[in-house]
C-alpha cells in the first residue's frame, strides 16, 4: 500500500479554536456540529458511514496521532488518501463469503476533523447518492438544524 496523504480540504468550513463539537450517530448515520466562528456554525452529516472514533487526541496532543507527521493541522478538516485505516477495514470484511475488494473500497473516503479538545476520524461511503450535506448557519439556526435532522433520524 501507498504511504498515507493527508489532504487539507480548505473548501469545508474549518473550525474555529473553541468549536464544542458535537457528534450524533445511528448505525448508518454521522452528524456533526461545530463553531466556525462566534457568529456561525457549521452542520455536516454524512448519510452513510461505516465507522468513526471521536475523543483524544486534543490540540495539545495532536502531535502523538500518527498521521501529524504527514500534515495533519490544528482547527482543520482533512481527507486521507491511500487511509491505513480504510485498508485495515478492508482487510477486516476480506473474511465475508461475498467480499469483493473493490466494490468494498468503491467511494470510501476517511475524513479526519482536528478541534481544540478533541479530534473526530470517521471513513464514509460517497457513493452517487451518499454525499456529505455541508451547512453553514448562524449559530441559533446551526442549533435548530441540529435538533430537526436528530428528531428526523429518531422517529
Amino acid at each position: 500500500m501507498s504511504s498515507p496523504i493527508v489532504v487539507l480540504l480548505d473548501a469545508w468550513p474549518q473550525p474555529s479554536s473553541a468549536p464544542e463539537a458535537l457528534v450524533f450517530a445511528t448505525e448508518t448515520q454521522l452528524l456533526v456540529r461545530y463553531y466556525i466562528s462566534q457568529e456561525e456554525a457549521a452542520v455536516i452529516q454524512f448519510p452513510l458511514v461505516k465507522t468513526f472514533q471521536f475523543g483524544s487526541p486534543n490540540d495539545e496532543a495532536l502531535g502523538g496521532h500518527p498521521l501529524s507527521t504527514l500534515g495533519l493541522k490544528f482547527y482543520s478538516v482533512h481527507q486521507i488518501e491511500n487511509s491505513p485505516w480504510i485498508a485495515e477495514l478492508e482487510r477486516r470484511n476480506a473474511v465475508h463469503p461475498s467480499h469483493n475488494k473493490e466494490r468494498f473500497l468503491e467511494g470510501i473516503v476517511h475524513y479526519v476533523f482536528t478541534f481544540q479538545d478533541s479530534t473526530l476520524e470517521c471513513v464514509v461511503n460517497e457513493g452517487q447518492y451518499w454525499k456529505p450535506v455541508i451547512k453553514v448557519l448562524p449559530n441559533e439556526e446551526a442549533k435548530a438544524e441540529w435538533t430537526r435532522i436528530i428528531t428526523d433520524l429518531t422517529q
